[in-house]
């Protein structure tokens, strides 16, 4: 464990192990995004839930800054952009759940693990011992797309995807980060592909235009340092939401933080800090080795809406 600054990294290890070597890449990544701003109400047929039409604006911001700087986005205009319509869990469940489920896809619309960056932006909440989100329409019965613990729903990284963004509430809160690795890769024994980074935060999360410079700058700031670094520090918001209106500046403490929380995994506590802390969209590790380790980056003290303050 190790403090930096107002930052706090900190390591869970099982066992101890060799710091590894790593072969950097650097080439166009397939870039995905999915994001609801309109949700369908049950009595028409959809899995219901508050409308927030800003939220496609903050996922494309990020979408479109990573197209900027050369990544692929659809061998069509926004093709591997997928905004409300028949988002459904199928499009993130591995087959090994569900024979039906298409997380591999690579046709429209292409499934989450076809892409190597993604950003996933819908209404979350903590569902036990991991993240839950509300699709738009349901898939087989289910309405809600669940990862990490003991969900086995959906593994993501087994085909390609590497970096895997979620603006949604409570999708890495501090209770769940344990077993957020366990679904970073298959559990095929024929699978050594496993995720790089998965990006979330802790308790709620705020949805506003006036935020989708921050997307776009975490797009951009990923290519001249650490995902994770781009992630945490754009997103971060100290003591300026959910105010009481009449303290909007925070005077008499009645603010909230938003709290985004980084996160990778390694075959040893080395190797998920040096993959945290050095990771780039243009310059991407070799695959993990194993989910033994996980690393997080975060601020330590942020106290956000809906969780208590962070305490991994």
């Amino acid at each position: 464990m190790g403090t930096r600054n107002t930052w706090l990294l900190t390591a869970k290890a099982l066992a101890l192990a060799a710091t590894v070597t790593f072969a950097p890449g650097a080439w166009a990544l397939y870039v995905g995004m999915y994001a609801i701003g309109d949700f369908v109400p049950g009595s028409s047929g959809g899995c219901g839930s508050d409308d927030r039409p800003s939220w496609p604006g903050m996922a494309t911001a990020w979408w479109n800054e990573m197209g900027a700087k050369g990544h692929y986005q659809g061998p069509a205009a926004n093709q591997y952009r997928y905004v409300d319509g028949n988002m459904t869990v199928r499009r993130f469940c591995d087959p090994q759940f569900d024979a039906d489920c298409r997380d591999y896809q690579s046709s429209s619309p292409s499934g989450v693990d076809w892409m190597d960056a993604a950003i996933i932006a819908t209404h979350g909440w903590d569902d036990g011992d991991h993240w839950g989100a509300v699709m738009r329409y349901p898939f087989e019965g289910e309405c809600a797309l669940r990862y990490g613990g003991s969900s086995t729903q959906s593994r993501w990284g087994d085909s390609y995807l590497m970096f895997a963004h979620a603006s949604s509430c409570q999708s890495a809160d501090d209770d769940n980060l344990n077993g957020i690795r366990f679904r970073m890769q298959d559990t095929a024994s024929s699978s050594t592909r496993r995720m790089h980074q998965f990006d979330g935060f802790h308790g709620l999360m705020w949805i506003s235009s006036s935020f989708n410079n921050d997307y776009k700058e975490t797009a951009k700031d990923g290519h001249s340092g650490p995902i994770s670094y781009a992630w945490v520090t754009n997103q971060f918001k100290n003591n300026s939401l959910d105010c009481a209106g009449y303290d909007p500046f925070n005077w008499f403490g009645t603010c909230s933080d938003q709290c985004p929380v980084a996160y990778s995994i390694g075959t040893s506590g080395p190797d998920a800090q040096w993959r945290l802390l050095n990771e780039r969209y243009n310059l991407t590790f070799t695959d993990p080795g194993s989910v033994n380790y996980y690393w997080i980056l975060y601020y330590e003290g942020c106290n956000p809406v809906g969780e208590t303050t962070f305490n991994p």
